[in-house]
């Protein structure tokens, strides 16, 4: 049985997947954040223990919702103490994916990574290795690479520590009782998903849960972009980040796997490309049984597309929407009248700011109940004024511009909507 149930994304949230910002966010040197913090390219550094407060505050609030959160590296040790294979797994992934080639380069690595603890082995692949804890210098005179000025830098890595772990949603998502365990677009984050794969196939609560999509498509798919609107429908976002060939290739496993999924209908919405906003859940979350919260971008500016089964096994009928973004909700969801909060369309500078602070990037705990930033304090007061029930929480070094509070778990487990 599966330990996974996300069939809405307001139902009320029992279990989520974090990560905490550990020693990986600190390994690099003065000159190199650049290099690992590669979408931060206007910071210089990266407050560790800022960071951490802030998700401990996350955490906590969650907790105190009665919310568990499970942490990646715990269910990382437990299924590679589980299954033999995990293991096996994880340091083939690793290899294939870190970025260094090569015998001679591929064999130190493997030496390294096969010969420590669990533990070890785990803070090895999110901290990253550079050549000097594999390769010992060699003196001048007994090799040439060295008596040349060509042998590697020892502080140079061989692959980059994973510091944005902590955005768990994006590599993996869940749907139904299964999960995407998606290809992400830039290659850095790209290692972030055999982590996940590796929890869900081998530790003994998650390996029964279908994988709805695979790590090695040809074709990019991130979690942000993925909406469970309720049992038998998804919206997914057709954005910078997610191709529609991918959506092609779920939509074919959620329709036609039979009683594996309870899918039958899959949407699409093209996102815009505005600012820092990336996917579809930077514009566009449900926050009630019958209401949306809305970046104005997407309200008018977009095509919307609904994929069902095509009349020949394995293949798709996809029909393009002429309606507008809150028909196609009320039809995808059998609600009438759909009720959308917009924000930003009249409160000028201030709100089109807090857009960029990724106002719309809520998590709902409940219907109604909703975890914010409290920096945003015009899109805060607009939902308190429709009803809504708010815990207001600040994470400005774990964020940064890129994300909203939903990018900070992964929703394992949420209750039915009765």
């Amino acid at each position: 049985m599966s330990c996974i149930n996300i069939k809405s994304e307001i139902g009320k949230l029992t279990s989520v997947l974090v990560h905490r910002p550990g020693s990986e966010t600190q390994n690099y040197l003065a000159d190199e954040f650049p290099q690992v913090f590669t979408l931060r390219p206007w910071s210089t550094s990266f407050d560790t223990a800022k960071a951490q407060m802030e998700h401990d505050r996350f955490t906590n609030a969650l907790k105190r919702e009665g919310v568990e959160c499970l942490y990646l590296e715990d269910l990382l040790q437990d299924a590679l103490e589980a299954d033999p294979a995990a293991r096996s797994y994880l340091i083939d992934a690793y290899l294939d994916e870190c970025g260094a080639t090569g015998n001679e380069l591929q064999d130190a690595l493997y030496e390294l990574v096969a010969s420590v603890p669990t533990r070890s082995l785990i803070r090895l692949v999110l901290d990253g290795i550079r050549m000097g804890q594999v390769l010992p210098p060699m003196p001048s005179r007994s090799s040439l690479a060295s008596a040349t000025g060509e042998a590697f830098d020892p502080n140079t890595f061989l692959a980059n520590p994973l510091n944005t772990t902590f955005f768990t949603r994006d590599p993996v998502t869940a749907v139904g009782d299964g999960v995407l365990l998606n290809h992400m677009y830039w290659p850095e984050r790209n290692r972030e998903v055999p982590l996940y794969k590796t929890v869900f196939t081998y530790h003994p609560d998650f390996c029964d849960a279908p994988q709805w999509f695979s790590h090695t498509s040809s074709y990019h798919i991130e979690g942000g972009d993925v909406l469970n609107l309720n049992e038998s429908s998804v919206l997914i976002g057709i954005s910078q980040r997610t191709e529609a060939a991918a959506i092609d290739t779920l939509a074919k496993t959620l329709l036609w796997t039979g009683g594996d999924s309870s899918i039958t209908a899959v949407y699409a919405v093209e996102v815009p490309s505005t600012g820092t906003r990336l996917h579809l859940d930077t514009f566009l979350n449900r926050i009630d049984y019958d209401t949306f919260l809305v970046d104005p971008h997407i309200v008018d500016a977009c095509r919307m597309y609904r994929i069902t089964k095509g009349r020949r096994r394995d293949t798709l009928s996809v029909q393009t929407l002429d309606c507008d973004l809150q028909e196609m909700l009320s039809q995808a969801l059998d609600i009438s009248p759909i009720r959308c909060i917009v924000c930003g369309a009249e409160h000028g500078s201030t709100q089109e700011r807090e857009l960029e602070k990724n106002s719309c990037a809520v998590l709902a705990l409940s219907p109604g109940r909703l975890c914010v930033f409290e920096e945003n304090k015009q899109t805060n007061s607009l939902l308190e004024t429709a009803g809504m029930d708010l815990i207001a929480l600040r994470a400005d070094e774990l964020t940064a511009g890129y994300g909203g509070v939903n990018c900070l778990c992964l929703p394992l487990w949420r209750e039915d909507l009765a």
